[in-house]
């Protein structure tokens, strides 16, 4: 299993309940992503703000126009299990909490990244398959002696 904390994002732009609607628009434009994380003054995690509640609420700040259920993960919950839990929920990013308090962000393109740049390959006859997970066997060989290794580009 591959943790989380291996894969997010750590340096994850956020907003407090009291940026400015405006503020958010240009922030989220600018810095090409599509939401964020809303923090409460004591450091945790209200709220998630995103380009749809932007354009599509009313409200002036951050608190007004933010989905306040939050899902998130722990950095230990494997991959596998995150990506899981974006598509079941059809969101797009999930902030990773340790000890109450925001340590990262996953999103789906997060893990698309991760996809697209790992392999697991079957160290006794080298075929590779790509997976959110370590096969149970090499569907060649059948060996179990299997790695997760950095894919080769245009593989």
């Amino acid at each position: 299993m591959i943790p989380v904390k291996e894969v997010m994002t750590r340096n994850v732009i956020t907003f407090r309940e009291d940026t400015p609607v405006d503020e958010i628009a240009t922030t989220l434009a600018s810095k090409r992503i599509t939401g964020a994380p809303v923090i409460g003054s004591d450091g945790h995690v209200t709220g998630i703000v995103s380009e749809v509640d932007v354009f599509s609420k009313k409200g002036k700040v951050a608190r007004d126009i933010m989905s306040s259920h939050v899902i998130t993960v722990s950095e230990d919950t494997g991959i596998d299990e995150a990506a899981r839990l974006l598509i079941g929920e059809r969101i797009r990013r999930v902030p990773v909490i340790k000890n109450g308090k925001m340590v990262g962000l996953l999103s789906r393109s997060d893990v698309l990244d991760f996809f697209a740049s790992t392999r697991w390959t079957c160290n006794i006859c080298g075929r590779w398959e790509r997976g959110l997970e370590m096969p149970e066997r090499c569907h060649s060989c059948s060996s179990t002696d299997i790695r997760l290794e950095r894919a080769d580009p245009g593989h």
